[in-house]
């Protein structure tokens, strides 16, 4: 008999969401939301974003885009050498994704969670299926490149973003 999964995400309606990124070429994240935008005729049309110090911000609000695409967004953004990452905001538990690098198909991101909780979320299922992860065992995130048991604040400031802890009012 199958154990029924954790729900690891709140309702996403109450989560405010954003994949951020520094990169260092002005012209790739226009490019590439226009792109991923026209994907598939059901892509999600987010084309807003703006700069914050040295980080872009892109907002991706329920209305426009779904957690399977607004992670795998994300992952998107994460490559020609630049990396992106997604922060979802919420009063009791925030939650943030980084893709993992280890992975040589490019099709996994670790998601972390301000309780502690490190889930794998896989990219493809995601895009059709809300419950596409599984539980990491913290053994392995010593040989990955994200840091076990910290907040949405603590990952900003793992990653260089310390400035925007302000801005998300963290």
């Amino acid at each position: 008999m199958n154990k029924p999964k954790k729900n690891y995400f709140f309702p996403e309606n109450e989560y405010t969401r954003y994949v951020i990124g520094c990169f260092s070429n002005e012209e790739f994240v226009p490019r590439m939301l226009e792109e991923y935008s026209n994907l598939a005729s059901d892509s999600p049309q987010i084309s807003e974003f703006y700069k914050q110090g040295d980080w872009t911000v892109i907002p991706c609000p329920i209305e426009k885009i779904n957690r399977g695409c607004f992670l795998d967004l994300a992952g998107w953004l994460t490559q020609e050498n630049e990396e992106a990452f997604a922060i979802a905001l919420h009063p009791e538990r925030s939650y943030f994704s980084r893709r993992d690098a280890l992975n040589k198909f490019g099709d996994t991101a670790f998601v972390g969670f301000d309780d502690g909780n490190i889930i794998t979320w896989h990219y493809p299922q995601g895009l059709i299926d809300d419950n596409a992860y599984s539980k990491v065992k913290p053994e392995i995130l010593e040989f990955t490149n994200i840091p076990s048991e910290c907040n949405c604040k603590e990952f900003l400031e793992f990653i260089g973003a310390g400035e925007l802890t302000a801005h998300f009012k963290l």
